[in-house]
């Protein structure tokens, strides 16, 4: 019995893959966010750790007088290279694109190129980038650092947490992520219609139909 069902799990397992493969590689990028950020969230939220700054005497507050009324910044540090493999580790199922690599037509390896290309940008480059960039700095106070700055005006707010901290520095990844996934989708969109134009000797994964818009619908499948 149990081999009967080691065999269907192997035949249906055989099955996806063989749907997987049927469609274009960005589908994939496109549709891993759906693991990708729940999965990082707890990730971060659970695993980031604090950065004790005042035993590090790093600085936690920093006032500042803009038209005679008192500012002050809340510094908040995380540890550069523990965020960044956080926010790496989910990322890595994007990698999976590289199985279209195998295919028999250059078509679709083209596609795949493109798209490892992508799954290694947007896993290893495009998360920190964007913290480092929009938000956070990197310093070199005991160990590499990324200080996450909160701003606040006047003297009436309450102080900000860690976890808001922690908040934004997540929703400023995710907000490099969407970058990436527009990429994405406009290299989707537009993969077909320049293959046509520029390179049209090479044999699609399909036949046309005559009349048929020049866009990636699938590679298996037309609507």
């Amino acid at each position: 019995m149990s081999v009967v069902r080691a065999a269907a799990g192997a035949t249906v397992n055989s099955a996806v893959w063989r749907q997987l493969r049927a469609r274009s590689p960005f589908v994939l990028l496109l549709l891993t966010p759906v693991v990708t950020l729940p999965v990082s969230a707890l990730l971060i939220f659970t695993l980031v750790g604090d950065v004790d700054a005042e035993a590090l005497g790093l600085v936690q507050v920093e006032w500042t007088r803009e038209d005679g009324r008192l500012d002050r910044t809340h510094y908040f540090y995380f540890d550069f290279w523990r965020v960044w493999l956080l926010l790496t580790v989910p990322g890595v199922i994007n990698l999976l694109v590289a199985w279209w690599l195998f295919h028999r037509l250059t078509y679709v390896r083209l596609a795949a190129a493109l798209g490892v290309l992508l799954a290694l940008l947007r896993t290893f480059v495009v998360p920190l980038a964007a913290i480092t960039w929009l938000t956070a700095d990197v310093i070199g106070d005991g160990g590499l650092l990324l200080q996450f700055p909160l701003g606040e005006s006047g003297l009436g707010g309450s102080n900000p947490s860690r976890g808001v901290a922690t908040s934004n520095l997540l929703i400023t990844a995710w907000m490099g992520g969407l970058g990436m996934w527009l990429v994405t989708f406009g290299l989707w969109q537009a993969y077909e219609p320049l293959m046509a134009r520029f390179w049209p000797a090479l044999e699609p994964p399909r036949e046309r139909v005559e009349g048929e818009p020049r866009r990636w619908h699938g590679f298996a499948s037309r609507r």
